[in-house]
Formats: C-alpha cells, sequence, structure tokens
C-alpha cells in the first residue's frame, strides 16, 4: 500500500470518527445515535407499570418508559408511552369535550406528508372501552420503512382525549402487546 493510500485510509477513518463523534456530542445527535443502534424488545407485560395522574391512568410494559416531562411534555395533559426501539403511544388529555373528528383531522394534517406520505387510510371507531373517531395510516415513515400511525379521538361531556400511535411494521410483532396493554388499560377519570 502506497503512502497516500495509507494516508487517505487513515483521513476517512477520522472523518468517520469525528462525524459520529460530533453528532454523539449534541442531546438529539446522542438520541439519534442510540436510536440507530438500539433495536426492539418484546414488550414486558410480565413486569407491566401503572401511570396513575387525577385526570386518567393506564398500564404499561416494564421495559418501556414514559416520557412526562417538561418542557415538551406536561404529566397531566401530554405524555409519550416508548418502547425500547422507536415505537410509541402519544397520549392528549383534555380538561374539556372537544371534537373527535376535529382531533383526528389536525394529527392527520400534522403527520401527512411530513411522518408519512401518501398513507393508505382505514377509519375506526374505539381504542380500548372507548368510542369515538379513529384512522389507521399505513405507509412508509420517513419516506423510509413501511410503517403505520394510529389516531383516536374520544370526548364526553366533561373531558377528551387523543391517542396517536406510532411504530415501524418489522417491530410490530414485539411492540403489539404494548401497545394492545396502553389501550386496554387507559381510563379518564370521571
Amino acid at each position: 500500500m502506497s503512502k497516500t493510500t495509507v494516508a487517505f485510509l487513515f483521513l476517512f477513518i477520522g472523518l468517520v470518527v469525528g462525524f459520529f463523534a460530533g453528532i454523539g456530542a449534541t442531546k438529539a445527535g446522542s438520541a439519534f445515535l442510540e436510536e440507530l443502534a438500539s433495536s426492539e424488545a418484546p414488550a414486558d407485560l410480565v413486569h407491566a407499570q401503572s401511570y396513575v395522574r387525577p385526570g386518567f391512568s393506564f398500564k404499561y410494559p416494564g421495559n418501556w418508559r414514559v416520557e412526562a416531562d417538561a418542557p415538551e411534555n406536561d404529566p397531566d395533559h401530554h405524555l409519550s408511552v416508548e418502547s425500547p426501539g422507536s415505537c410509541m403511544t402519544m397520549l392528549f388529555v383534555f380538561d374539556a369535550p372537544t371534537e373527535p373528528a376535529d382531533n383526528v383531522q389536525a394529527h392527520i394534517d400534522a403527520f401527512v406528508p411530513r411522518l408519512i406520505s401518501a398513507p393508505a387510510r382505514a377509519p375506526f371507531t374505539t381504542w380500548g372501552k372507548y368510542a369515538g373517531r379513529g384512522v389507521l395510516l399505513k405507509g412508509k415513515l420517513l419516506g423510509v420503512n413501511e410503517g403505520s400511525v394510529r389516531v383516536f379521538s374520544h370526548a364526553n361531556d366533561k373531558r377528551s382525549f387523543v391517542a396517536v400511535e406510532q411504530c415501524y411494521d418489522d417491530d410490530m410483532k414485539h411492540v403489539k402487546p404494548g401497545l394492545e396493554l396502553v389501550e386496554s388499560s387507559f381510563e379518564l377519570s370521571p
């Protein structure tokens, strides 16, 4: 190998290492690298945990985490229940009745086309024990892998909520039981 080839090889290695070190130095970059390297684990239903707030409660797998801290989230109104990989359920709870059809449409407008372009759509009317409006969007998430976004909204005369599930199809076999646990155990307080 010539000296020039060796020099270019070390330069390339240095650039790659420097690139990933630079990304890892930021909070968003670290999260990106962690997500890139992580793989989805089966939902741990045996060690399920409970999340209880004054307005609602639910259970979630033992190996999942709840992200409810400010500034992006509010433990009483907006939180994410995240799998070890890249799937999640986001919950938005309102202390007033809101229109389910408007809530679902607002989320569709937010996701299409930024997150999922030209998705197949399938309506549904129940999430857990609640009746309301919902739509399943299927297509390529971020233009990369096949996945789905499921949006549902319910309202009663005092309160309302929106649930948004997001997952890649390849991960669904490990995650579906966890998504179903959150859904089946979710309870709005009266």
